[in-house]
């Protein structure tokens, strides 16, 4: 049986670092992406388990990147974790109308960030 294999999406490369040590700690297998374009391509040819995707990034937002991903069959079934400094009482309905399935703020603890995505993960028809 394959690890886990999670795509990590963040313009900033020691949040990246941050969260794939983390994964790492846990047994996962993790991909990286600093831009939204990388991150669809990645989410096409590598078939992650799930998404940590960042919401602000220059060029292509996290919503625009998690919008693609829920309009594309060979990767809608895929959850996303959003992750955000942006402390805007909007984020987290905005990042469920794009198709994510929760929203962490930064900075989050990273047994914060394991539980959400173990929670996902368990309630991912792929994961069965």
């Amino acid at each position: 049986m394959r690890p886990t294999k999670i795509l990590v999406v963040d313009d900033e490369p020691d949040v990246v670092l941050f969260i794939a040590r983390t994964l790492n700690g846990e047994g996962f297998d993790v991909i990286s992406a600093y831009d939204g374009i990388s991150a669809l391509d990645l989410a096409e040819t590598e078939a992650p388990d799930l998404v940590v995707l960042d919401i602000m990034m220059p060029m292509m937002s996290g919503y625009e990147v998690c919008e693609q991903l829920k309009a594309n069959p060979q990767t809608q079934h895929i959850p996303v974790v959003c992750v955000s400094s942006a402390h805007n009482p909007n984020a987290r309905d905005r990042s469920r109308e794009a198709g994510a399935a929760t929203l962490l703020l930064k900075p989050f603890s990273p047994a914060e960030l394991i539980a959400q995505i173990k929670r996902h993960l368990s309630q991912s028809p792929e994961a069965v």
